[in-house]
């Protein structure tokens, strides 16, 4: 049952992408409701798919690819939902609502089910706090990632004194550098948490607070180059399209850490068949 919601909510968020850019492209409104509430019932019905399969595993879904895509897939939308009813951008819309269906569609290509028994490491009560605070802080960055980029066309727009209707539509360069500078602390707690919770969940699972497993290593390298970016912002006063072109670069690590790691290295956290011997994160 679950997986027809879950098809559902991709449908709606594919449909929703299509929406927004149409509505880019053609419209000269400057809100565009039909595709945020396409979000938000592809919201709904993701909601209700991961309820469901919460409930028909006993635990929280995140033992597996499938459910760490579904996640942070959902985490996206739950930010940009709450960002809408601020301030209804529909340039956010059509960031958000592509990359949540690229989450989903992805997803789709791993098993949901998970094809061994598992293992008793992933039964602990660390499972939901670790994933979820790397999960949480991989949503801020994709949010950031996305005022990054806005941030650097905006300028770019200006620069060329091309004051049309993308210019109009668009957040100011201030809101968007605000928004930035907001979100990372916030993003930037989170994945600390997430490190020192995963570190302390190997310590009761294998004795060892880290292993210097590919995921681990890649994890701190993210952290680092994230750390560097609050002294930036802080210390150094840094802001405007530095910044943007950082949360991009971060956001690439992100993926790569979340994603690519998993599926070019082997290590504690490397995919096995449809499942994993450990979560994604």
């Amino acid at each position: 049952m679950h997986l027809i919601f879950f098809k559902v909510a991709a449908i709606f968020y594919l449909i929703s992408s299509v929406i927004y850019v149409t509505f880019l492209l053609r419209s000269k409104g400057t809100r565009c409701l039909s595709g945020f509430w396409f979000v938000i019932g592809g919201f709904l019905a993701h909601t209700i798919s991961i309820v469901h399969l919460f409930i028909a595993q006993g635990f929280l879904p995140m033992a597996t690819a499938f459910d760490a895509l579904s996640l942070f897939a959902w985490l996206v939308v739950a930010i940009f939902t709450v960002l809408q009813f601020r301030d209804p951008n529909p340039v956010l819309g059509a960031m958000a609502a592509p990359i949540a269906a690229v989450l989903m569609l992805t997803a789709s290509t791993f098993s949901y089910q998970i094809t061994q028994p598992i293992v008793p490491v992933l039964r602990s009560w660390w499972l939901p706090i670790h994933v979820s605070f790397a999960l949480a802080g991989n949503a801020v960055f994709t949010i950031m990632a996305m005022a990054g980029a806005m941030y650097i066309f905006q300028e770019r727009l200006i620069k060329r004194k091309k004051i049309g209707r993308f210019h109009r539509i668009l957040p100011s360069l201030e809101t968007l550098d605000t928004l930035n500078r907001r979100a990372l602390p916030i993003g930037f707690f989170f994945l600390t948490l997430g490190i020192i919770s995963g570190a302390l969940w190997a310590s009761s699972a294998w004795g060892s607070y880290w292993n210097w497993d590919p995921k681990e290593t890649w994890s701190l390298i993210t952290w680092f180059a994230y750390a560097a970016m609050v002294h930036q912002r802080l210390a150094l006063g840094w802001r405007g399209k530095k910044a943007a072109m950082l949360a991009l670069v971060g956001f690439v690590l992100v993926m790569f850490t979340f994603v690519g790691v998993s599926l070019l290295f082997s290590g504690h956290h490397s995919f096995v068949g449809g499942s994993m011997r450990t979560p994604l994160i």
